[in-house]
């Protein structure tokens, strides 16, 4: 067997068991850290010059609380909006352009979008009157958005295992023009079983996404439990792909030739 395949199918092996966050853009990472990291400081001095306020409600204290409180909102949104980002390079690192998967790569732009709006906004906070009013019109707007971070994180394990089966077409598609003709009958039976879990695997992948827009699963969105029975199809998903990787393996290590 020549070095090209054992490295392309260790390659393979590789990418199945590393995680996303190895490869994404560090920038996005670092910045979605930075951020989160400055909302929880600036959350910790809210809390303490609230406390205060409501301890000794003077002038000073409430303006105090009612800045705090804007810096607060300001970096939390920032934080959300590089979240989204982060998210969004996950996805898109790896390159598979799954077209189901777009709606939901759609809406993590548009929480992008909206929570650097919002964070712009905050800005124009003085008065606790302001305050209200920006906090209001928030929890109004703010339910689609949040709800794209879940759908977001699952489209991220989609994007993975769509990778995984083009990467796993492509060590087959090298294997193949090593075998010896004609191919003998347990060959090309090991053939077409590789090909038919493969077709299995990407239907599965398909109605799995497909799903997602369902009624049911958007109602259910907001329920904690909701990425339970996802974790376990990926996982699912993920034993078959080992499955189509051993097979492989098998093919070119007892009938490839160099």
């Amino acid at each position: 067997m020549k070095l090209y395949t054992k490295l392309f199918l260790a390659a393979l092996t590789l990418l199945f068991f590393s995680t996303a966050t190895t490869t994404v853009f560090a920038d996005a990472k670092s910045d979605y850290e930075f951020q989160y990291s400055r909302y929880r400081q600036n959350y910790i001095e809210y809390s303490i010059l609230k406390k205060d306020f409501l301890a000794n409600p003077t002038l000073d204290n409430q303006q105090k609380a009612v800045l705090a409180a804007k810096q607060t909102l300001s970096s939390r949104d920032l934080s959300k909006a590089s979240f989204a980002a982060y998210l969004l390079d996950l996805c898109q690192e790896k390159q598979t352009n799954y077209t189901p998967i777009k709606p939901l790569l759609d809406s993590l732009r548009s929480a992008k979008a909206f929570f650097l709006s919002e964070a712009e906004k905050s800005k124009t906070i003085v008065t606790p009157a302001n305050l209200t009013s920006f906090t209001e019109d928030y929890l109004i707007n703010v339910v689609p958005h949040n709800r794209s971070f879940r759908t977001g994180i699952v489209a991220c394990k989609i994007s993975q295992l769509v990778r995984i089966q083009a990467q796993s077409k492509n060590a087959l598609d090298v294997i193949l023009p090593k075998l010896a003709t004609p191919l003998s009958t347990p060959l090309q039976t090991r053939i077409d079983d590789l090909q038919l879990l493969g077709n299995k695997i990407n239907d599965t992948i398909d109605t799995f996404t497909d799903k997602l827009y369902t009624e049911e699963e958007i109602s259910n969105i907001d329920n904690e439990y909701y990425f339970t029975g996802k974790i376990e199809t990926i996982k699912k998903i993920q034993t078959l792909q080992l499955k189509w990787i051993d097979g492989l393996i098998d093919i070119d290590l007892n009938y490839a030739h160099s």
